[in-house]
This record gives structure tokens, C-alpha cells and sequence, in this order.
């Protein structure tokens, strides 16, 4: 009896540390993240906070506290770098459980500033569905950065992302309520900075 207990506390912990953990190995840069292109616009910096590696926390939105409820007991990752010789930004999202749980996968962001119409043009594509979206972003008049898709229709949403003093920062969605068409909030993906070996 002593030995099956011991197996069964042994699988359980085993379990929670794997659910705890972010992703696999080999998803982090940890420092070779680049540097933007000499004579980049100042709008280029929009997206410097995404610079980096983040372990992401999501949140669901409580309708009955008119709060964020606490965080899933899993995380994701985020990373993010300046490519084409500093010219775009490439970022890469690790679901929860990429690199040891089979149904888990990753997608990648390219994203470019186009000068003349003045917003983010990008290239997103994951694993999952192996389908290149096409997304823009753009600061709005009340001065959030905003996401929406063009490419192909989706369900409405109104997305932007948040920045905080400590470096951390938030992609935030917001749905239709069906009854009164204004926007509720949905989820909250939270990136917090991510150690990185020998920090």
C-alpha cells in the first residue's frame, strides 16, 4: 500500500511540474535579439517592447467581478528579435507544452513597417493550420497599439496590446456581446520577461 502511494505522489508531482512548465527546450534567444536598421522610422519602436523572451500567462475576463480572473495554470512563450538585417521584427509564440506535447505547436510573426500607409503590416502562420494570415496594426486615436485581420475573415475582435513600466505587457481581446453589440473583454495574454541560462 506504502508503494502504491508513494507512485501515485510521485506521478502527481511529476504531473504538476509539467503542467507548470512553459514550453520545451530550445524556444528561447536569450540575448541575440539584433538591432533595428540605421535610418529606421521613429514609428519602428512601436514594437520594441516585444523585443526579447516572455512567458506568457493568459487570462479570462470574470463578467461577475468585472475583473481579470487568475491566471491558467500554464504558460506559453514569446519571442521576439529584429530581422532582415534589422528592417522587420520576427516574433515567435510557443503554445503551452511545445517541445513534449504532441498537440502543442508554434507559430511565427513577420512584421514590417510600411511608412507610406503608416501601420504594421505582418505575416502570421502557425503550425496548427499552416494558413499565412495576413494582420495590420496601428496606433488608433486613443492611443493603443491595435491588431485586426484582414486575411482570411475571422469573427469580429478588437485587440490591442498594453506596455507597463516594469517591461512587462499585455495583448488584450475583446468580443461582440451578442445582446448589446458593445465589446466585453475575452482574454488577456500576459508576457512577463523569461529567465534565460545563467541569469
Amino acid at each position: 500500500m506504502k508503494h502504491a502511494i508513494s507512485i501515485l505522489a510521485f506521478t502527481l508531482l511529476s504531473s504538476t511540474a509539467a503542467q507548470a512548465q512553459a514550453v520545451g527546450e530550445g524556444v528561447r534567444w536569450c540575448g541575440d535579439y539584433g538591432s533595428p536598421a540605421e535610418g529606421m522610422p521613429e514609428e519602428f519602436s512601436q514594437f520594441a517592447f516585444i523585443i526579447g523572451d516572455f512567458d506568457v500567462q493568459f487570462l479570462d475576463w470574470n463578467a461577475e467581478t468585472e475583473s481579470w480572473g487568475e491566471p491558467r495554470p500554464y504558460f506559453a512563450h514569446w519571442n521576439g528579435r529584429y530581422g532582415l538585417g534589422g528592417r522587420a521584427i520576427i516574433d515567435e509564440w510557443y503554445d503551452p507544452g511545445f517541445g513534449y506535447r504532441e498537440q502543442s505547436g508554434g507559430g511565427i510573426n513577420i512584421r514590417t513597417w510600411d511608412a507610406e500607409e503608416g501601420l504594421w503590416k505582418t505575416a502570421w502562420v502557425h503550425t496548427g493550420g499552416l494558413i499565412v494570415q495576413d494582420l495590420r496594426q496601428q496606433v488608433l486615436e486613443d492611443g493603443r497599439l491595435h491588431l485586426w485581420q484582414v486575411y482570411p475573415d475571422v469573427p469580429e475582435r478588437n485587440v490591442w496590446f498594453e506596455t507597463y513600466d516594469n517591461g512587462e505587457w499585455a495583448r488584450i481581446t475583446q468580443v461582440r456581446d451578442e445582446e448589446t453589440g458593445a465589446w466585453v473583454n475575452a482574454v488577456k495574454l500576459y508576457a512577463r520577461r523569461a529567465s534565460c541560462a545563467g541569469e
